[in-house]
C-alpha cells in the first residue's frame, strides 16, 4: 500500500515537471494602450525579458491591422547586431506583417529594449498590434525559449476638423482726385498795373528819385510843345490867306 502511494506521488511529480514549459523568455509591448488621430504618428516599443537566461537570438514577427496602421520606420536597441536575409527582415504593410531579427553579442540576461517601431495611423478605428507565433528566442543551445508576449491596443480617431474663420473685408474707400483752385487774374492785371505806374513814374524823375525835378521837366515839355503847336497853327494860317 504505502509503496503504491510513493509510484503515485513519484509518477505525479513527473507529469507535473513534464508540464513546466522549458521556455523562459518573453516579449511584450508597450504602451498597452495607444490613442490617436488619422495621420498621426506614434511609436511601439519591443522589450525581451531573458529571466535570467541568456538570449543570443531574438526574431519578432508582428501582427497589424494593414488597413489602418502602416510601419513607417524601425530602430533597434542598443548592442543588437540585425540579421538582414531573406525570412528574417521584413516590413510587408499590404499584408500587416513586420518580422525583424538580431543576435546580441555575448547574450542578453537582463530585460533590454530590443527595438522600437514608427507606425503611422491611416484612418479611424480599432486595432491589435500583436506578437506572431513565429517570433522566436533563442539561448546558448540554440533552442527557442520564447514563452510569452504581448499586445497593444490602438485607437484612431478621425481628426478635428480645421475652421476657417472668415474675415469681413475691408470696403474700399475712393479718394477723389483734389480740384485745382481757380486762379484768378485779377492780382496779375493790378500788378501788371502797378508795372505801368512804377514805369511812368521812374520816367517822371528822370532816373533820380525826385519827384520835383521830374515834374518841371514834364511842364517844361508840356509848355514848349504847346508853343511850337501855336507856331505851326499860325505859319498854316498865314499861308491860306
Amino acid at each position: 500500500m504505502t509503496k503504491n502511494i510513493i509510484k503515485i506521488g513519484l509518477m505525479n511529480l513527473a507529469a507535473m515537471a513534464l508540464a513546466l514549459p522549458v521556455f523562459a523568455a518573453t516579449f511584450s509591448l508597450s504602451p498597452a494602450n495607444i490613442s490617436v488621430k488619422q495621420g498621426q504618428s506614434f511609436n511601439a516599443v519591443i522589450s525581451l525579458n531573458p529571466q535570467g537566461v541568456k538570449n543570443y537570438t531574438a526574431k519578432v514577427e508582428l501582427k497589424y491591422p494593414a488597413d489602418l496602421l502602416e510601419v513607417k520606420s524601425f530602430a533597434f536597441g542598443d548592442k543588437w547586431m540585425p540579421l538582414s536575409q531573406t525570412g528574417y527582415d521584413l516590413v510587408d504593410n499590404a499584408g500587416g506583417t513586420m518580422i525583424k531579427t538580431a543576435g546580441y553579442p555575448g547574450g542578453a540576461i537582463s530585460a533590454a529594449t530590443f527595438g522600437t517601431v514608427s507606425f503611422k495611423a491611416k484612418k479611424n478605428g480599432n486595432g491589435i498590434i500583436s506578437v506572431g507565433n513565429n517570433s522566436q528566442i533563442f539561448d546558448a543551445t540554440n533552442a527557442n525559449i520564447l514563452n510569452g508576449f504581448s499586445q497593444v491596443s490602438v485607437a484612431i480617431s478621425a481628426p478635428t476638423p480645421t475652421i476657417t474663420k472668415q474675415t469681413t473685408p475691408i470696403p474700399t474707400v475712393s479718394v477723389s482726385p483734389s480740384l485745382t483752385p481757380e486762379v484768378s487774374a485779377e492780382p496779375q492785371a493790378q500788378a501788371n498795373q502797378g508795372g505801368l505806374f512804377a514805369t511812368i513814374g521812374g520816367a517822371m524823375t528822370l532816373g533820380t528819385g525826385n519827384k520835383w525835378l521830374g515834374g518841371f521837366v514834364v511842364l517844361a515839355v508840356v509848355v514848349a510843345g504847346y508853343y511850337l503847336v501855336k507856331k505851326i497853327s499860325r505859319k498854316f494860317k498865314n499861308k491860306r490867306s
